[in-house]
């Protein structure tokens, strides 16, 4: 993150995905992994403040980047003093790496295990790079700053946090892609993944690694926030895990009718319930917990009724 790309058209899309977690009630902690402004026109992408095409995405949102964006010496602590990420913990030191190879790795790791201390009360985690991985987990590469090591995920997520981070396609291919935004799905392979990409501009993807405990609350969450609007501008892109909020749990039965046909229902990894009839194999129902109850209650209603 440079302080130049406040407000421009794709911080919109970041925030208003991690006030989906916020209005939620989890504890979301941001390491922007500043770096300097470079004098580039990136950053500048902020004209879509100017229509309201993008407001009804998140309206309170929309209006306070509108007072930030067009600030000459705009930064990331007027998005920390905005109250648009309220009750966040932050992590706004900067990543200065400048030196020798030597000691590009030792203000690195000292830097990184401030931001341990300052994220200490966090559920989740956003780590915010300029580029997204570096998958050879170098610091001493040169431009190492604008990258997240995977070892500096894996040590957010072993410390309990659960953890999304910012990628950036770049110009690589479909199989390159496929390979780079699962490369941390095979290092931590007990996380839960789930990657959204917001497609304003360009498309900048955003991946979770979450813990089985919380899967289901921020499956619900991630659902809930696609579900209004913004699928227009974000979607969910396929994993090397495959769809893992899809994932049978185990838990489940089969019951067979007097006509012969059997009907298997199992839970899912999202809490959801999946319905396969032996008649139609091929035709799977997927139906939330509730809506699954409520049609047995109505069932057994009716039956009552007849009795």
């Amino acid at each position: 993150m440079k302080n130049q790309y406040v407000g421009d058209l794709g911080d919109f899309g970041k925030y208003a995905l991690l006030r989906a977690f916020i209005g939620a009630g989890v504890k979301v902690g941001v390491n922007w992994y500043l770096t300097e402004n470079d004098g580039s026109t990136d950053g500048k992408f902020t004209d879509y403040l100017n229509k309201d095409k993008m407001s009804r995405y998140d309206p309170d949102l929309f209006d306070t980047l509108k007072t930030i964006a067009f600030k000459p010496d705009k930064s990331v602590f007027d998005i920390q003093n905005s109250g648009i990420l309220s009750d966040t913990v932050f992590y706004s030191e900067l990543l200065d790496l400048k030196g020798t190879a030597e000691d590009r790795v030792h203000k690195r790791k000292e830097w990184f295990e401030k931001s341990i201390k300052a994220l200490s009360d966090a559920e989740l985690i956003f780590m915010d790079p300029n580029n997204g991985l570096l998958e050879s987990d170098d610091p001493s590469k040169k431009n190492a700053e604008k990258y997240v090591l995977p070892s500096e995920i894996e040590e957010y997520f072993n410390r309990g946090h659960n953890v999304v981070y910012y990628c950036h396609k770049g110009r690589r291919g479909f199989g390159d892609w496929e390979s780079y935004k699962s490369l941390m799905f095979e290092r931590i392979p007990e996380a839960k993944p789930t990657v959204l990409t917001y497609h304003k501009g360009s498309q900048r993807s955003y991946i979770f690694l979450i813990h089985e405990k919380d899967f289901v609350q921020y499956r619900k969450i991630i659902d809930k926030f696609m579900a209004w609007k913004r699928s227009d501008v974000f979607s969910e892109e396929y994993t090397s895990k495959g769809n893992t909020a899809g994932d049978v749990t185990g838990e489940g039965f089969s019951v067979k009718g007097s006509d012969g046909i059997t009907v298997t229902i199992e839970k899912r990894a999202d809490a959801n319930i999946r319905i396969i009839r032996s008649d139609h194999p091929n035709a799977v129902t997927i139906v939330s917990a509730d809506s699954f109850l409520d049609r047995i209650i109505r069932l057994h209603t009716v039956d009552t009724i007849k009795k």
